[in-house]
């Protein structure tokens, strides 16, 4: 887990971990994804998962690996500031952009694994966010935005990238987001476990 704080910006990791495991049959592997919230809780902005800790994927046909398969609204979290704010997401590994390799189960395929076979999907109850349909995740270094941009962003009240001060309980329609994920591993890597952390980030809006 990760806690950090650099000026106003205040940022919640969540580790995922992807383990495939090897059946009788050649392609069959179960994808299992444990999410553990870690709390920055600050005067001015807070983030807080409330649900999505242990998530598993299932993959049973050839169909499953080529196309994916769909986690709907597995994860939620709510979002608590007085001050305007960015929410932004983005993936942290050893070698940006890909996944860590914890161990291999044999040399067929290749191990380096692109996190973008993860993709996710934000949606608040307001249909306030920036990134309403499926996207890939990418390195830290350039997240994606949910919320906002990297500029200065003018106050926003209602609609999409709503980003006004409030809190989940007064404002339930606008800071709070489902997250839907979609893991798409194909049948190129090789079979082993492999681990990667999603670090979601509630920043004052500068």
């Amino acid at each position: 887990m990760l806690i950090g704080k650099r000026g106003s910006f205040m940022t919640t990791s969540f580790c995922i971990y992807f383990i495939t495991l090897t059946m009788l049959r050649s392609l069959g592997f179960i994808l299992l994804f444990a999410l553990s919230p870690s709390y920055v809780l600050a005067q001015t902005l807070d983030i807080t998962m409330t649900r999505g800790t242990m998530l598993d994927f299932t993959f049973n046909t050839i169909r499953q690996y080529n196309n994916g398969v769909i986690m709907a609204s597995a994860s939620e979290f709510q979002i608590e500031s007085t001050a305007e704010w960015d929410l932004y997401v983005g993936t942290q590994t050893t070698t940006p952009g890909e996944w860590d390799v914890l161990s291999a189960y044999s040399s067929a395929g290749t191990n380096v694994v692109p996190v973008s076979i993860l993709e996710i999907r934000a949606v608040s109850p307001g249909g306030t966010s920036q990134q309403s349909s499926f996207f890939q995740l990418q390195d830290n270094s350039s997240p994606i935005y949910l919320i906002g941009s990297g500029a200065d962003d003018p106050l926003t009240s209602s609609g999409i990238g709503t980003n006004d001060p409030g809190n989940p309980q007064t404002d339930p329609f606008t800071h709070k987001f489902r997250i839907d994920y979609r893991l798409t591993p194909t049948i190129a890597y090789t079979p082993g476990v492999y681990s990667l952390t999603i670090v979601f980030t509630v920043a004052e809006d500068l």
